[in-house]
């Protein structure tokens, strides 16, 4: 952010992208009650190093087989989402690496979507293209998601982070989950759309120059698209 009036939505930002992206997988790790803070830390990310290390080995292995057997859409579906949990994974523990997970998720993505228009898949390439910076595709792929399926939870809140982040959005953002919040099937999901509106109304409020122009979504004009 270049503008000083936009430092409290950066802030905001940095919180709803953290809690709010949806994808193939999370990894997560907890302290135990009974371990000093310092040691659980310490165990924690040795853990997390770990599991990365061994999830690159079968990452590798899973390449040499979808070499051998490129149409084979389950095995690129399950690559892609090794690479976007490596992606996840090495935010912590290899940053260096994360942009290249995220790219290699696209790329086993786009070979599922040659032959299975999954909007589920779209919405995980969209948000793994989001993650590597190529904000043209991760666009027009939410928009396509959720022209498929209007009513896709995963696509409308990461569209809706996609809307506050990258196009500085925030109405356009809350559109989208509003949406979201609507057709939450359980109360986990409501109440993270509904935290998700809160904190962008609130930083609207704060600091209104910071929210940009309205963009709804122009792809869910039609209502009867499926």
């Amino acid at each position: 952010m270049k503008k000083k009036t936009q430092r409290v939505y950066a802030t905001i930002l940095t919180v709803i992208i953290s809690i709010a992206m949806i994808g193939s997988g999370f990894l997560g790790y907890f302290l135990s009650g009974n371990v000093p803070p310092s040691a659980s830390k310490n165990s924690n990310t040795a853990n997390a190093t770990a599991d990365y290390q061994a999830q690159k080995v079968r990452i590798e292995a899973m390449v040499q087989q979808a070499k051998a057997d490129p149409g084979n859409v389950p095995l690129q579906t399950a690559l892609g989402n090794e690479y976007y949990d490596a992606g996840v994974a090495s935010t912590t523990v290899a940053p260096s690496e994360t942009e290249a997970n995220f790219k290699h998720a696209v790329e086993a993505y786009q070979n599922v979507l040659k032959t299975n228009k999954d909007p589920n898949v779209m919405v995980d390439m969209a948000t793994a293209a989001f993650k590597s910076g190529n904000n043209d595709l991760a666009e027009n792929s939410y928009k396509e998601a959720l022209v498929l399926k209007p009513d896709l939870y995963n696509g409308l809140v990461n569209y809706g982070v996609f809307l506050a982040n990258v196009k500085q959005d925030l109405p356009g953002a809350i559109i989208q989950w509003e949406k979201a919040e609507n057709i939450a099937s359980n109360n986990t999901d409501k109440d993270n759309a509904k935290s998700l509106i809160s904190q962008a109304q609130s930083a609207l409020k704060t600091n209104p120059s910071a929210g940009g122009t309205s963009n709804p979504n122009p792809a869910l004009k039609n209502p009867t698209a499926q």
